[in-house]
């Protein structure tokens, strides 16, 4: 990590939190014109659907959670399906909230009613993903890998598929990209990067893919409650920093903060104090924890004006042409 100061005035490069973001951060994410086109629509949809059937799985889990207050209890068992998708290595991608606290994972694929025993590699809680094996040679017969694209473009079409609750065989919703934010992820609080969609996300279709053209541009993990058309998916740059890190590190599977707290600088008063000029902004470091990789370098009272070569403005957002992101 490397930090370059300037009196009160801080600009932060390289910070490895924000390594997953760079493709996104240099892109400037355009709004494509969509084709009315109904026979390429026709044929994109085809595609998607092919792509599905060798690919997209049904996941059963039996999961006992753990009662932190009350260990010597014996957790009620609990039933509840979910969606995955075959990725490369004969591995199946899903969210690691279809498979926590599982006691037992069993898979089924299109076509077949027989359900096929998996194991949890790996599963990264954080980023609300998980790997599943599965050692059956005949249950890969006929499967395919699909391939990871990079983040859609505002208006892009995409195509959820998976097994959602309301019927026992697959299905494919249409939807735009909507948004392209951070967002704290409902499985473990954490803050990270997501794409908003309009098409219809059910229990049932976590873990499935989200399909663009005949490439994966996300994993569909949540939806806002009580709201229609929201629907959110893990983007492919959180998928491929998941995927990377489980073969580094086998199971250890993290995403860096610099765990500080801060004040904005929207006022005049404030950036006059500090000297700041009508063209800097910035945030003021209030705290950093002591276990922070920034806590020799930054200090209280700090002004960080840019983070990776994003300057962060007066309001805490680090702004591209098209799109804010809160720090």
């Amino acid at each position: 990590m490397d930090f370059e100061e300037n009196k009160s005035k801080s600009v932060l490069k390289n910070f490895p939190v924000f390594s997953i973001f760079q493709d996104w951060k240099n892109k400037i994410l355009p709004v494509k014109e969509v084709s009315s086109d109904d026979g390429v629509e026709k044929i994109m949809t085809t595609s998607a659907i092919d792509l599905a059937l060798n690919s997209v799985v049904k996941v059963f889990t039996v999961s006992s959670k753990h009662r932190l207050f009350q260990p010597w209890q014996i957790s009620i068992q609990s039933e509840s399906t979910g969606s995955g998708f075959v990725i490369s290595g004969k591995r199946i991608l899903t969210n690691a909230h279809v498979v926590a606290d599982q006691t037992s994972v069993k898979v089924r694929k299109h076509g077949s009613p027989r359900k096929y025993k998996a194991k949890v590699r790996a599963i990264g809680h954080e980023c609300d993903l998980a790997i599943l094996d599965i050692d059956s040679e005949e249950f890969w017969e006929g499967m395919n890998p699909l391939e990871l694209r990079d983040i859609p473009s505002l208006q892009e079409k995409v195509y959820v598929v998976g097994y959602p609750k309301g019927g026992d065989t697959i299905s494919v919703t249409k939807g735009v990209v909507s948004r392209v934010e951070l967002l704290e992820y409902s499985h473990s609080a954490t803050e990270l990067l997501a794409i908003q969609i309009d098409a219809a996300i059910n229990d049932g279709n976590s873990g499935g893919p989200v399909i663009m053209g005949n490439k994966v541009a996300g994993v569909a993990f949540e939806s806002l409650c009580c709201s229609d058309s929201i629907g959110y998916i893990i983007p492919t740059p959180v998928i491929r920093h998941f995927l990377d890190a489980v073969e580094e590190s086998s199971q250890h599977v993290s995403f860096c903060s610099i765990n500080l707290s801060y004040q904005n600088m929207e006022n005049d008063q404030l950036r006059n104090h500090f000297k700041m000029s009508d063209d800097m902004t910035g945030i003021l470091v209030k705290n950093i924890d002591p276990l922070s990789d920034a806590h020799k370098v930054l200090k209280k009272n700090d002004v960080i004006l840019a983070i990776d070569g994003v300057p962060i403005g007066n309001d805490s957002t680090g702004a591209t042409a098209s799109s804010n992101a809160s720090i």
